[in-house]
């Protein structure tokens, strides 16, 4: 059992089931209730799988036995089973589509971002890989677990983390210094705080008036690389962690790597994964 809090997965997908099957399946309805069968759920395609623990937790609220075939995070090809299953022939098809539903989605976010921590691993650069608050309402557990499971930080996971972006900078007439005050003034020393920037000369401003990370937000590699330097000639690269983010890919994430920020965060990886993933299940 993973850290994620197994009382929220468990009422989620209880949700899932109840937003599938609202009061009847009524195709199902023809066959008898003594009926048993067994099934297998099997790899169309070729990955990194994620959300095993979830669909054993789903098939577990169903009365269904599952024995895996493989663990979260661990590669597939297609055909591969992925899992067998026993139990009622109802509770079987009802419980269907939300699993593989919920593994093809996180399957697809936890080897898109496998690939993009193989890129950064091949360059041999020491810069972590994350995720944003870019997330599916009412998934976002499944998605950050996802990232996870491939290899990624989940970055943080709600609003009760400090983030100052350019739209509270925007009330604060651009004014760095002053926004970041007020913050302190009332974070708890167990809170980061957080500010996107968006000029280079910026960087010096929040490093100087108490930011813990300060994200470049849709900069250039040769900005990053600017402000990088900018914080090194001034002694504060050690001071900060530097995040980059905005428009950053498998195609140009190398050129980012180069100035060595800490953290280079994409929304791709949970709302535009970029590989792909199919299973179907299958009775026997």
């Amino acid at each position: 059992m993973s850290n994620y809090n197994r009382f929220i997965i468990q009422r989620k997908l209880k949700e899932f089931i109840e937003e599938d099957c609202h009061y009847a399946d009524v195709s199902s309805s023809i066959i008898p209730d003594y009926a048993e069968t067994s099934a297998r759920i099997i790899a169309k395609s070729s990955g990194y799988i994620s959300g095993l623990e979830e669909l054993t937790m789903l098939f577990d609220l169903l009365n269904v036995s599952m024995i895996l075939k493989k663990k979260d995070g661990e590669a597939f090809n297609k055909g591969d089973i992925i899992a067998e299953l026993k139990g009622k022939t109802k509770d079987i098809l009802l419980g269907e589509r939300v699993g593989l539903n919920l593994i093809t989605h996180m399957s697809a976010i936890t080897s898109t971002t496998k690939k993009f921590v193989e890129i950064i691993k091949n360059t041999g650069k020491n810069v972590k890989i994350a995720c944003t608050r870019k997330t599916t309402p009412g998934v976002r557990i499944f998605e950050k677990k996802a990232v996870e499971i491939g290899g990624g930080d989940t970055h943080r996971f709600s609003l009760d983390e400090f983030l100052l972006k350019d739209t509270h900078l925007r009330y604060y007439k651009g004014d760095i210094e002053k926004i970041l005050k007020d913050v302190n003034k009332i974070a708890s020393f167990t809170k980061k705080i957080e500010i996107e920037i968006e000029k280079v000369e910026d960087v010096l401003v929040a490093a100087k008036n108490g930011a813990d990370i300060i994200m470049m937000d849709n900069f250039s590699p040769d900005q990053v690389e600017d402000a990088i330097n900018l914080l090194k000639q001034n002694n504060l690269r050690d001071n900060v962690i530097i995040e980059v983010s905005g428009g950053i890919h498998p195609e140009n994430i190398v050129d980012y790597l180069l100035s060595e920020p800490d953290v280079i965060s994409s929304g791709q990886l949970t709302q535009f994964p970029s590989e792909q993933v199919d299973f179907s299940l299958r009775f026997d």
